[in-house]
């Protein structure tokens, strides 16, 4: 018996890496012009959840929302409307203090095996 294929997957390769010149991130503004939409290629719902409750945590946004266009596609939207602010700047410092709070819990993870393996 012969297993289906999918014909429309894309290769394992359109997962992983960028085309040549293809951009990581991409910013459009929405037609009405108060909101920031920005692409990211190569990330999924782990990723944009995640920047999603940083971002309605802020005081400086009104809006934030993340959606991935197509299931087939590994990309994810972003959208953020912010309070007079720059959406990059806010997107920006956003990903860094996730990245900042990542970093702390690997450093205090790692120094909780270090005790507990002495232990």
């Amino acid at each position: 018996m012969s297993v289906p294929t999918l014909s429309n997957k894309p290769e394992n390769v359109d997962l992983l890496v960028l085309a040549p010149g293809e951009k990581k991130v991409v910013c459009e503004i929405s037609e009405k012009g108060d909101c920031n939409i920005f692409t990211i290629k190569l990330e999924d719902h782990t990723i944009g959840n995640l920047i999603k409750q940083s971002l309605c945590q802020d005081p400086k946004i009104t809006f934030a929302a993340y959606r991935q266009p197509h299931p087939l596609q590994n990309a994810i939207e972003i959208t953020i409307k912010p309070k007079g602010y720059a959406g990059v700047k806010l997107l920006s410092d956003n990903v860094h203090n996730l990245l900042t709070q990542v970093s702390n819990l690997r450093e205090n993870f790692t120094v909780i095996m270090i005790i507990k393996k002495k232990g």
